[in-house]
C-alpha cells in the first residue's frame, strides 16, 4: 500500500472512532497500516458533513489526513455518474437503495475517481453497490474495500 491513495468513507470513520463498534478493530488495523505504509488518506468534506450529523468534526484524524473539498470537477463527474446509476435503477438494471445520501454517494466517487484514488474504504452497501455499477460501465478505475474484510486476507498475510 505504499505510496497508494486511500479515499475514506463516512462509514469507515464511524467505526475508528467508536471502540464499541463490531468493526473498530478492522477500522484500526487499516489505519494504522495504511499511515504505516504512507498511504495518501483522503477525507472528503463531504464525509466531514456526513460524520457530523453524528459526532463532533473536530473528532475526525485530520492530522493524518489530506482534505478534499468538493470542487467543479468533482460536481461534473458526479452528475455524470449520478445521471447513469438513476438511469440504470429505472431499468432495474442496478439495485440501489431509495435514499437522499445516493447523491452523497456518486459525489464521494465522484472525488475518489478524480483524485485519482486507488482504494475507497467503506462498510457501506449501497457505496459498494453504486462503486460496482460504475466499475461495469468503466466509469471509475479505483478498487473498493469493505471493512468487513479482515486485514490479514486483504494484505495476504498468514498472521
Amino acid at each position: 500500500m505504499k505510496n497508494k491513495r486511500i479515499f475514506l468513507d463516512t462509514s469507515f470513520l464511524i467505526r475508528l472512532l467508536n471502540r464499541e463498534d463490531p468493526d473498530h478493530a478492522h477500522a484500526r488495523a487499516y489505519f494504522d497500516r495504511f499511515r504505516k505504509d504512507k498511504a495518501s488518506l483522503l477525507l472528503s468534506t463531504i464525509v466531514m458533513a456526513e460524520y457530523g450529523i453524528g459526532d463532533e468534526i473536530d473528532h475526525l484524524p485530520f492530522r493524518h489526513t489530506q482534505v478534499i473539498p468538493f470542487n467543479s470537477n468533482h460536481a461534473r463527474r458526479a452528475a455524470i455518474f449520478a445521471k447513469a446509476a438513476f438511469a440504470a435503477r429505472r431499468k432495474g438494471a442496478v439495485i440501489l437503495e431509495k435514499r437522499i445520501v445516493i447523491p452523497n454517494d456518486t459525489k464521494l466517487m465522484a472525488q475518489a475517481q478524480e483524485e485519482k484514488a486507488d482504494l475507497f474504504i467503506t462498510r457501506d452497501d449501497n457505496c459498494t453497490s453504486l462503486h460496482n455499477f460504475l466499475k461495469s460501465e468503466m466509469l471509475v478505475d479505483f478498487d473498493l474495500l469493505d471493512l468487513r474484510t479482515p486485514p490479514a486476507t486483504f494484505f495476504g498475510e498468514l498472521f
